[in-house]
Order: C-alpha cells, then structure tokens, then sequence
C-alpha cells in the first residue's frame, strides 16, 4: 500500500515538472487558455486518483476486516472444540475411576 502511494506521489511529482515547464513558457508561446485547460486536466486527474485509491483502498480495507472476522470465528470454534474435548476427558477419567471403585468393592 505504501509502495503504491509512493509510486502516485513521484508521478504527481514527475506530471508537475512537466506542467511547470509549459507554464513558464513565455506568453506569446501559450495561451491562457491553455493554461487553464491543463491546470483542470491536472486538478481533474488528481481528483480522480484520489478518489480511485479511496475506493481501492476502502475496498482492501473491509476484505481484511472480513478475513478477520472470519479467522476470528474459526478459533471460537476451535476453542469451543478443546474444551469439549477436555470436558469428555474429564468425563472419561470419572467413569473410568468409578468403574475402577466399582470392580474393587
């Protein structure tokens, strides 16, 4: 995720450099209009990729939650298991001891 992140940042960066250059052309090469169009197509992308990471990341975000959830849920169940497994132990040892007494008198 931070890799990702990163690797948005440095084109950001690279696409800024790029739009730096056309903005310091001189006037008579460039138009204002121009450079209105590609200060929106910079905010636009931007705001794009904002909200495309938002949504991948959100994404990411719940499947995670989900497999914890759901690791959450089989070690209830395992631990709902051993304790049967412990409570019938027990119940063997008290039948075994009883048959034990049983079979002495």
């Amino acid at each position: 995720m931070k890799n990702k992140l990163f690797k948005m940042l440095v084109l950001l960066i690279l696409m800024f450099q790029v739009w730096g250059i056309y903005l310091l052309l001189p006037s008579s090469g460039i138009f204002s209009s121009q450079i209105i169009l590609i200060i929106l197509l910079a905010t636009s992308g931007f705001t794009a990729g904002v909200f495309a990471m938002t949504f991948i990341l959100d994404k990411s975000y719940n499947s995670v939650k989900t497999y914890k959830r759901e690791l959450e849920k089989e070690s209830i169940t395992s631990l709902e298991s051993t304790s049967q497994i412990k409570v019938l132990e027990a119940k063997i040892e008290v039948l075994e001891k009883a048959l034990q007494q049983a079979l002495n008198k």
